[in-house]
């Protein structure tokens, strides 16, 4: 008999919007092309170490391209995958580019852990090939499993008109600014005890298994259908990765009257979004139950391995949330239970001869 699990996604948008403050201004002195950029925050709520902020990154790659007027169809690509790294508080490249009046540029850029992409987790290029709105960035084949697993932004500034110098202007072009997105979908797991406070229920190898790891991003597509089960580093094996508890270390699992900061909480990661049509998805654990706080063999009321099916529904930028609620049933436990006959016995009279009290006055 299969065990059940019943999960409660707690899907909180993970981004929010920026203010003009968060922008990191500046300063060129020539008409140069610059950088400057803000990402999306989460709320604090969520925000964790791991998650690339705009007070935290200190470096993305980007790709860039121009056209001259009439000359649409010959990009000339500017920038291939250059580092933009933050010194002193401003955003510097090797290498100065300048802007070509009256061309119209695109810029593109990304940033994954601080590094660049290489051929093991994801290869990134410019598809100058193509036309119109399908010229863009694309970061093809991006791991996000055991082996990789960051936060991942993507930003785009296109369509800009580079402006020529005047005596009176001689830096008419502003900045390039870039407003990353979270652009993978981030999840952990808070672990509640139905049991009651006699016993102590342990948690150990939470891990997520058959999900899909592997997967292509451009602005126009997202991720679109292109996720996959990639087995290539994981031979003869399924695709698993562990949920590692930040508190508690999974012992103690808290009760229903405890809030979620008294619960024990995964670590969290980051997936590929996708919308799964079918519960092939798992999350497994393995759940032990001990009467009393000791936890000895002579308390250990049972050890078990469990396994719990769901169909993720895992958008884009948006951080989850499943609290798992424990109880004796899906331990596959019996609970002791006690009952009273419907029909209650009723008094029996009794069939001794009454005994007449007499009673005098003095």
């Amino acid at each position: 008999m299969k065990n059940q699990l019943f999960f409660f996604a707690v899907g909180a948008l993970a981004l929010s919007a920026c203010t003009s403050e968060d922008v990191i201004d500046v300063s060129m002195q020539s008409n140069t092309i610059g950088f400057e950029n803000v990402v999306m925050k989460q709320s604090r709520a969520d925000a964790q170490v791991g998650d690339l902020t705009t007070d935290n990154l200190d470096k993305f790659m980007v790709y860039g391209f121009y056209t001259k007027e009439g000359q649409v169809a010959n990009p000339i690509q500017v920038f291939g995958g250059d580092a933009v790294t933050k010194q002193n508080g401003s955003w510097t490249y090797s290498g100065t580019r300048f802007w070509v009046p009256d061309a119209t540029y695109s810029f593109f850029a990304y940033s994954c852990a601080d590094v660049a992409l290489d051929n093991n987790f994801g290869t990134v290029g410019l598809d100058l090939n193509a036309t119109g709105a399908d010229r863009q960035l694309i970061i093809t084949n991006y791991r996000s499993d055991v082996h990789h697993n960051h936060d991942l932004i993507y930003a785009q500034n296109k369509e800009i008109k580079a402006l020529p110098k005047t005596d009176t202007n001689p830096n008419p072009n502003p900045n390039v600014a870039f407003k990353f997105s979270h652009v993978l979908t981030k999840i952990d797991a808070i672990f509640t005890s139905d049991f009651s406070t006699d016993y102590d229920i342990v948690i150990k190898d939470v891990k997520i298994v058959n999900f899909r790891n592997v997967g292509t991003f451009s602005q126009t597509k997202g991720w679109g259908t292109t996720p996959d089960r990639d087995f290539k580093l994981d031979i003869n094996s399924s695709i698993s990765m562990p949920l590692l508890f930040s508190t508690n270390n999974g012992t103690g699992i808290a009760n229903a009257s405890q809030t979620n900061a008294q619960k024990p909480r995964t670590d969290y990661r980051y997936v590929i979004p996708y919308k799964y049509q079918f519960t092939d998805v798992q999350l497994n654990f393995t759940i032990e139950v001990y009467k009393g706080s000791e936890h000895t063999p002579d308390n250990l009321i049972l050890s078990r391995n469990m396994e719990g099916h769901w169909a993720p529904q895992w958008e884009q930028g948006f951080y989850y949330t499943y609290n798992i609620t424990l109880t004796g049933s899906v331990a596959n436990l019996q609970p002791i239970v006690f009952e009273v006959a419907q029909d209650m016995n009723g008094w029996t009279p009794s069939t001794t001869t009454a005994t007449d009290i007499t009673f005098s006055a003095n």
